[in-house]
């Protein structure tokens, strides 16, 4: 395949200069993620409909030119499936593609499944069958070897020509605005980060706990994200979740003790008086400082039915506008709207299933739904 190799500074500008008066942008990245906290950048591919680049981040130090493309707010840049890319760019480039279509996006607006895969759409609408057996390999070894490059520029070769077929396609069908609305609200999502003393809220069975346990697990969580981060390392590998809440459960006052609860020889020979620390500060903690108790929505009376009725109203509309349930309403907005119905969650915007294009079709219905209930 024909592409070109970015390895220095000066062959960046090169290259951003020649794409910058595209209308439209591909763009896609290939990173590795096993044990680190940040994905680490491997390789960025660009094709401005003339000329793939391969872009290696690993011998560049000067990325000013290609975020000036990807803030350019007169080029659309497309993506696919790219909730993952946005997070490299962000914690890379501290910016996002704007603006941004995401090409799963569109074909989930045009019936496919939310999940819909790159090979498949291309082997439809291009007649390619893609080779994807190098979606697995380590993008930080070096040399690249022409097969790795070769399947880096086929992931952006044929998006512009995908991209174009579905914006056509997506634009006959109406929905071109609520596709536009829904790839913002992508980045909108990847932008927010967990604040460390919330992170307790997003352990596994933390509404079981209460009072100091619930506070240690506050103070344990906060602690482990703020290692994760600082030392880029993936946050299960600090200290497993189930261990996390384990501590939190019981209140070990020992070495001994946290080897009974089963944690590793790692964890404990690391980190193990440091958890001993935050459990002792948890118990000595006033009454008045324990976070509130962490609801548990399918502890609701209502929460089974409820959740099952706005299913079926999801369904029916999706039908009637033949694209897919679950780009509608997901599992998480369902029960993010129960929350805040039932006053068990605090949202300063409206819950996302009565908000922007998904609010049109469903606002009307579900509000008379919770209501009758």
């Amino acid at each position: 395949m024909n592409y070109r190799l970015v390895t220095t500074d000066s062959e960046l500008v090169h290259v951003c200069q020649e794409a910058s008066d595209a209308p439209w942008l591909a763009l896609d990245t290939e990173f590795v993620r096993t044990r680190t906290f940040y994905p680490q950048l491997g390789l960025l591919q660009m094709y401005d409909g003339k000329q793939v680049s391969l872009i290696d981040p690993l011998s560049i130090t000067d990325f000013s030119p290609f975020k000036a493309l990807l803030t350019n707010k007169e080029q659309l840049k497309f993506l696919h499936a790219g909730s993952e890319d946005l997070e490299v760019f962000f914690h890379d480039f501290g910016c996002a593609p704007d603006p941004m279509i995401d090409t799963q996006i569109v074909a989930a607006f045009l019936g496919y499944p939310i999940s819909c895969g790159f090979a498949s759409l291309v082997a439809e609408h291009i007649g390619i069958e893609l080779d994807k057996s190098e979606s697995r390999t380590d993008w930080l070894a070096r040399p690249l070897s022409e097969k790795q490059c070769d399947y880096a520029t086929a992931d952006v070769l044929y998006l512009l020509p995908l991209a174009e077929i579905l914006m056509k396609k997506v634009t006959e069908a109406g929905y071109l605005d609520d596709a536009l609305d829904e790839c913002q609200r992508v980045v909108a999502r990847r932008q927010k980060t967990v604040e460390p003393e919330k992170a307790y809220l997003n352990i596994t069975n933390a509404w079981q706990l209460r009072n100091e346990q619930l506070a240690c697990l506050q103070l344990l969580a906060q602690w482990r994200l703020e290692q994760a981060k600082a030392r880029d390392m993936a946050i299960n590998f600090v200290v497993k979740e189930e261990h996390l809440w384990k501590v939190a459960r019981f209140l070990p006052s020992s070495l001994g003790e946290l080897d009974a609860l089963g944690l590793t020889g790692q964890e404990i020979r690391c980190h193990g008086k440091r958890l001993l620390s935050l459990v002792e500060k948890a118990k000595q903690l006033d009454a008045s400082e324990y976070p509130a108790p962490v609801a548990n929505i399918i502890e609701q009376s209502q929460y089974k039915s409820l959740f099952k009725e706005i299913k079926s109203v999801v369904k029916d509309i999706a039908e009637h506008e033949s694209f897919n349930a679950e780009l509608l309403a997901s599992r998480r907005q369902i029960n993010q709207l129960l929350s805040v119905h039932w006053g068990l969650k605090e949202m300063t915007t409206p819950p996302e299933l009565l908000d922007g294009w998904r609010g049109k079709l469903l606002a009307e219905p579900i509000s008379a739904l919770l209501k009758n209930a």
